[in-house]
């Protein structure tokens, strides 16, 4: 399966699902709130990441077939 974070809202559900190492969460919080700090619209009640992109995570066993815009 394929996660997309697009918010700070979709990374905390993922965190919680406990899928995946809290050592990989906390790279990937790193890296959102990195981005956050640099493309934040000040004037946007909840910082996006949809005009931008977004931040992937492939779950074992996933099949890629390319990042269109699927979530």
């Amino acid at each position: 399966m394929m996660r997309i974070i697009k918010t700070q809202q979709n990374f905390e559900v993922l965190r919680s699902a406990g899928t995946h190492p809290s050592a990989l969460f906390d790279q990937i919080e790193d890296y959102f709130l990195q981005l956050r700090n640099e493309l934040e619209d000040e004037n946007s009640s909840e910082f996006r990441l949809d005009g931008c992109g977004y931040i992937v995570v492939l779950e074992a066993g996933a099949k890629f077939d390319g990042l269109g815009e699927s979530g």
